[in-house]
């Protein structure tokens, strides 16, 4: 974990990747859960996926740690001077796991502590792309996010079930316009191969 000492809110410690296979694999032992599905036994090293953000918050009651609210998210991946990307201001593909990335020849799940040259102010990896985030940040979604969430999942979300917000893009999107403070929305029980998620701690 690092520590993040943002101007507008009181300082926290982050987790400097995303949570990976290795860790949780150690919590679903300890806790007698089942693995999540499709988990690859021979990656620890890469992002913990297909996990919905109850099982984030379990994670992370677990480990002594929680979710960063999006605030917090944000105030990590832009530093104090705002920044569009964690890098910076230039719109650089290159610099993150994403889609439109022209060095790489395929588009799959990377290590959590791969490119470290598109780290934030921080040094924290990969707050643009390799996986979506979950943000413990309540929602509302907007009608579009109900009917394109309705193909997703049986039964279709409503709007009275929590949705909750997602950050950073994935492998499988191009590099996001201000991925730094751009945000998705999810239903709290959905899960997929491109989600993932970070802690945080208080001091």
């Amino acid at each position: 974990m690092v520590l993040v000492r943002p101007a507008a809110l009181p300082p926290f410690y982050m987790d400097r990747t995303e949570v990976t296979n290795e860790a949780y694999s150690r919590f679903c032992s300890e806790r007698g859960r089942p693995l999540p599905p499709g988990f690859p036994p021979d990656r620890p090293d890469f992002p913990v996926v297909n996990i919905t953000i109850v099982d984030a918050k379990e994670f992370a009651r677990w480990a002594g740690k929680r979710l960063p609210t999006r605030s917090e998210w944000e105030a990590a991946a832009r530093g104090n001077d705002g920044r569009a990307y964690p890098w910076g201001n230039n719109h650089d593909p290159s610099l993150a796991n994403v889609a439109d990335n022209p060095y790489l020849s395929t588009h799959d799940l990377m290590p959590a502590n791969a490119f470290e040259q598109g780290k934030s102010p921080y040094g924290i990896l990969q707050m643009a792309g390799n996986v979506w985030e979950f943000v413990d940040e309540l929602i509302t979604p907007s009608p579009g996010a109900l009917q394109a969430f309705a193909k997703l999942m049986s039964p279709p979300p409503t709007i009275d079930e929590p949705w909750y917000t997602i950050q950073g893009g994935a492998y499988n999107v191009p590099l996001i316009r201000n991925v730094s403070f751009e945000w998705s929305a999810v239903p709290a029980r959905f899960r997929r191969p491109d989600i993932g998620f970070r802690c945080v701690k208080n001091p």
